[in-house]
């Protein structure tokens, strides 16, 4: 890596930091929790848009390389951030614990090859 610092490395870290987040505010509660708790759900949804921000700070090529559904994520982020009526919690919820643990490991993944 060059002594500038590496913007996709940078970018993958911010992502994993706000994939870091939503599990560590999501652990042990399930969809009735999360949707009686405001603040916890509002900061969930927030730290799902920031992965998509810093997502978008990465090359297509490396997200394609490793699996990472960049229009996924940006479709996600959408619902989320225009609070369309058909994201339900659910969605929230299995995206959790379904499709974290895949990113986390695919950002992973790329910050090994930085």
């Amino acid at each position: 890596m060059s002594s500038e610092p590496d913007k996709v490395a940078l970018a993958a870290i911010e992502a994993r930091d706000n994939v870091r987040l939503i599990r560590e505010w999501s652990a042990g509660q399930d969809l009735e929790a999360i949707r009686a708790d405001r603040k916890t759900r509002y900061a969930i949804e927030r730290a799902f848009i920031a992965i998509d921000a810093a997502v978008r700070d990465i090359p297509t090529e490396v997200l394609a390389a490793h699996g990472i559904p960049a229009k996924m994520i940006a479709g996600f982020r959408n619902a989320l951030a225009h609070t369309y009526d058909d994201i339900l919690d659910e969605r929230v919820m299995l995206t959790i614990s379904d499709d974290l643990p895949a990113l986390d490991a695919a950002l992973a993944r790329i910050l090994e090859t930085r």
